[in-house]
């Protein structure tokens, strides 16, 4: 080996190490940078932060550990991954390898938290023990744990006591919270007999009371406290402030209360799974509204394995994260959301209360998962709450997804047996749009893919065919979801349709001027297929017969004047224009008839 030859693989080496030296000092700096105030007691040491650690793989298993795994799952959740997946056990599931996790301790480090979906553990470690872990042959990255603001409420009014209201009223059911119930069509299914019955919805929250009339009849599964590590949910000091769990028993009144007369949830009788992820303030003092990565992960994989078929929760931005996170792709939440879709649950997360934010107005993580429905909040009678946080996410997709009643939401007063108020907040309109989804589960048990049932809900929103990145599709109106779900033909159809906001072509029929205006000079639709067509029926999104021609003879087209059988001019909107042609085949056109 000549001088040269020998010179330059020592600086190959050099650089070598000197890269290394410029990562591990860079991570460090990281982890010093994002770690908790020292006041955190979960840190005493202020020279210790809580870190992630994540794994190039899995390490070994024996076929037996995979079967002795796959045995431990409950019977509902092996058969919704089986649905989703194509089979009930994939690596994501396999424990995060136990050697691995040894080493990482014997560092010095304290475990918190092991997660199988993103194989990883998050401990309490030195800074100065970041270095050693990173020359760990099986250890990927080392990555500070984030924290997030809660998306917090406003109290729109005092508490009230529980009121009683005249037999025939609209009020006589649902009493004060009539308005976010129907408003999205929800009394519609539990007209149909809908109520959630069978379904398990888990909600991620700051914890649940459930002493408040309106939670007598709960069906709660399982409950798990992730902050304290046990199976209390609601307050119990002195490791809680009073007030702890307030935030996540309004939400769940929304979803779950039943006190006919005076509040009724949208699922009321569904299963829950109670998880509380998210301490709010500690010793008398703020926690800065925040929520940390790792319970909130851990509490995903919890009611995962238990059985969900909806998980609902509310959360906010990191102030770690930056808007070129908001990816999809980045936040630890956010991959974790969509690891729990790809498993078939539906994960329906509020897009946050910064819409008045001059800094950061935009949706947050895990609101920007690719297949998560995001939930901004509109009022009464449908307009945008200003504070409703909205999108685009930075790799340019639309969000919010839809919106519901989040501006003066009934709800329970927490810390009381029969009162209740308004309360403002994305957290109460994503419960909302969880428990629709809950309903449609159990009316259509053959559409439970959630990119199908999110499909279903944009597709019949009030803005399906504009949306924007203020309402997202819009409102969700659960009984035209319903209605659409349960024709085959129309499901099919469906089921090529990505909602970009458009209406595609189908086959070879055409449908022109499409979209029509209701008001423009010809007032005629041209409805022409280059087969001979038999029968034509066109239907409102609620199933409503509009307009139909049987028995047509030898015709390849029809012109429709927008006029129903009676001749009455037909109101804007979404219609479905169901086409059948001499061979029996169906076909089906949507029609937009706008102002």
């Amino acid at each position: 080996m000549n001088r040269f030859t020998f010179a330059f693989i020592l600086f190959l080496i050099f650089l070598l190490f000197a890269e290394t030296f410029s990562y591990s000092s860079e991570v460090s700096s990281r982890i010093l940078d994002a770690g908790r105030p020292a006041s955190d007691h979960y840190s005493a040491n202020i020279n210790e932060r809580r870190v992630w650690v994540f794994f190039t793989d899995k390490g070994y298993y024996s076929q037996n550990d995979v079967s002795a795994t796959e045995r431990q799952l409950l019977p509902g959740t092996r058969r919704r991954r089986q649905r989703s997946q194509g089979r009930s056990m994939n690596d994501s599931d396999l424990p995060v390898f136990q050697p691995y996790i040894d080493e990482v301790l014997q560092l010095g480090a304290t475990l918190r938290i092991a997660s199988r979906w993103l194989n990883g553990i998050t401990v309490e470690m030195s800074i100065s023990a970041t270095e050693q872990i990173l020359q760990l042959p099986f250890v990927r990255s080392v990555e500070p744990v984030i924290t997030y603001k809660r998306s917090g409420l406003k109290i729109r009014d005092s508490g009230q006591s529980r009121q009683s209201h005249a037999p025939g009223t609209q009020y006589s059911v649902y009493g004060m919270s009539a308005t976010q119930i129907q408003q999205i069509r929800v009394d519609a299914l539990h007209d149909e007999g809908y109520h959630g019955e069978g379904i398990v919805i888990a909600l991620l929250d700051t914890g649940f009371d459930l002493s408040h009339e309106a939670f007598q009849n709960i069906n709660v599964i399982a409950e798990y406290d992730f902050v304290n590590e046990d199976d209390k949910t609601s307050d119990h000091p002195p490791e809680d402030d009073i007030g702890q769990d307030d935030h996540g028993t309004e939400v769940l009144s929304v979803i779950a209360g039943n006190s006919p007369g005076n509040l009724i949830g949208v699922a009321y009788a569904a299963g829950y799974l109670l998880a509380k992820t998210e301490r709010i303030s500690y010793e008398g003092m703020m926690f800065e509204e925040k929520i940390e990565e790792d319970w909130w992960v851990a509490g995903l994989e919890w009611a995962e394995l238990n059985g969900a078929d909806v998980v609902s929760s509310s959360l906010g931005y990191s102030d770690w994260y930056s808007y070129n996170d908001m990816d999809g792709v980045t936040a630890r939440t956010t991959i974790a959301a969509d690891i729990a879709v790809e498993k078939g649950i539906v994960v329906v997360v509020s897009a946050g209360n910064e819409g008045k934010s001059g800094d950061w107005p935009y949706i947050s993580a895990p609101a920007d998962g690719h297949g998560v429905l995001a939930v901004g909040a509109v009022d009464s009678v449908g307009t945008l709450a200003d504070f409703s946080s909205i999108g685009p996410t930075y790799d340019g997709r639309i969000k919010p997804d839809v919106v519901a009643m989040g501006d003066g939401t009934y709800v329970v007063s927490p810390n009381s047996n029969d009162r209740y108020h308004r309360a403002d907040g994305t957290s109460l309109a994503t419960p909302l749009v969880a428990g629709t989804v809950a309903l449609l589960l159990q009316a259509l048990p053959d559409t439970d893919d959630p990119k199908t049932l999110i499909k279903l809900l944009k597709y019949t929103a009030t803005r399906a065919l504009s949306p924007d990145n203020h309402y997202g599709w819009g409102m969700i109106n659960a009984e035209a979801a319903f209605k659409y779900g349960i024709y085959p033909y129309l499901m099919e159809e469906l089921e090529g349709w990505e909602p970009v906001g458009t209406i595609p072509d189908f086959r070879n029929v055409t449908v022109y001027p499409n979209p029509i205006r209701r008001n423009s000079s010809s007032g005629r639709l041209t409805i022409y297929s280059p087969e001979t067509i038999k029968d034509i029926r066109i239907y409102s999104l609620s199933g409503l017969l509009i307009y139909e021609r049987q028995d047509m003879v030898n015709a390849r087209s029809l012109v429709w004047d927008l006029r129903n059988q009676h001749g009455q001019a037909v109101t804007s909107g979404i219609y479905l224009c169901v086409i059948r042609n001499s061979a029996g085949a169906t076909i089906v056109k949507k029609i937009a008839i706008i102002k």
